[in-house]
């Protein structure tokens, strides 16, 4: 006589555990966008320590690029020996987003146009306030951007800090100095004019040494960055001292950059395409007056190449990338105002 009854609650106990089910599986897909960053980057296969990197894990990273070899054996381990700066290790641990004393940031990821993530933070001031990506050195990463992106924060910026691909959290194979570097910056980009609080936001980008000849690059390639600030760039990313001491080096980087990502890094010259940026980015051009690594007439060619609106700075007692840290008072200041006079 109650046989139906209880089979009917039965059945009505199944669906709803059934339903909750589903809503649970629901919710664990759609997360906040700095969640979904998050979860992304702990399921992506971490990239190793580059200064481990060992010449059967560089195959095995170019096989997953999918180009095959065209140099023997012999000569891919003399390139691989002569390559250092190409492999410049992780500099530092990267802290967790809520560790982050001096902005409040949250991760994100994006690729690249290579299918590689990149890691990175972002910071939002206000939502459709201009924003400027910072973008580091070799060898280096996010963390060495933090404090330049602290005090732009406080003024009023959106700001997003990520690894170039190969450093920190990002995936890659290895440093090319600025080539392939620039397009992680163009898909910063994409990714900022996707994410609803910056996509119709103004860019600027403030790009140190290496990440300063990634930033000329990518100025040239696009329309989209209004405001670059240059500081310690080189003329020519194969000619700086510190990462390519001579003309060995420099044809082994360029061998075994061209094997494994199929581009010749000799192009990563900011001196020959910073007039591109004439009449479309503004370019702002910063180094120390005794900056052995990027000395200070190579910023001077650099300017005089250079179409307008442009401006220079050169900070006395300054070596190679410590512009900031010899004069942050006048060093806010003028990058506060450049930003302000062509991001609005």
């Amino acid at each position: 006589m109650h046989g139906p009854s209880i089979l009917r609650t039965y059945a009505i106990s199944i669906c709803m555990v059934f339903v909750i089910t589903i809503a649970w599986c629901i919710r664990t897909v759609y997360v906040s966008p700095a969640n979904s960053a998050a979860n992304t980057l702990k399921q992506a296969t971490q990239v190793q320590a580059r200064s481990q990197l060992s010449e059967s894990t560089l195959q095995a990273e170019m096989h997953n690029t999918g180009n095959s070899s065209t140099l023997n054996s012999s000569t891919k381990s003399e390139l691989f020996q002569l390559t250092g700066a190409l492999r410049p290790g992780q500099s530092q641990p990267i802290p967790d987003a809520k560790d982050v004393q001096d902005i409040p940031v949250f991760d994100v990821s994006f690729y690249n146009e290579r299918g590689n993530l990149i890691s990175g933070w972002l910071a939002i001031s206000s939502p459709h306030a201009p924003v400027i990506i910072l973008t580091h050195g070799t060898p280096g990463d996010r963390v060495d951007m933090v404090k330049r992106a602290a005090f732009l924060f406080k003024h009023g910026y959106t700001v997003l800090l990520f690894d170039f691909q190969s450093y920190g959290k990002s995936q890659g194979v290895m440093s090319t100095l600025g080539m392939v570097e620039s397009g992680d910056i163009l898909a910063a980009i994409a990714f900022l004019h996707s994410y609803p609080d910056t996509l119709d936001s103004k860019i600027g980008v403030l790009g140190l040494s290496m990440g300063a000849t990634a930033a000329v690059l990518a100025a040239a390639r696009s329309t989209d960055i209004s405001a670059l600030i240059a500081e310690s760039c080189p003329v020519d990313a194969t000619r700086v001292p510190g990462d390519v001491p001579n003309d060995q080096v420099r044809n082994a980087d360029r061998q075994l950059v061209e094997e494994v990502y199929g581009v010749d890094i000799t192009l990563a010259r900011p001196i020959d395409v910073v007039d591109k940026l004439s009449g479309r980015t503004a370019i702002f051009f910063i180094n120390g007056d005794i900056d052995s690594q990027t000395p200070l007439g190579g910023m001077n060619a650099l300017y005089n190449a250079a179409g307008n609106p442009k401006q220079s700075w050169v900070v006395n007692g300054a070596g190679h990338a410590q512009s900031f840290s010899v004069d942050p008072v006048d060093y806010e200041t003028r990058v506060d105002q450049f930003f302000d006079a062509y991001l609005g």
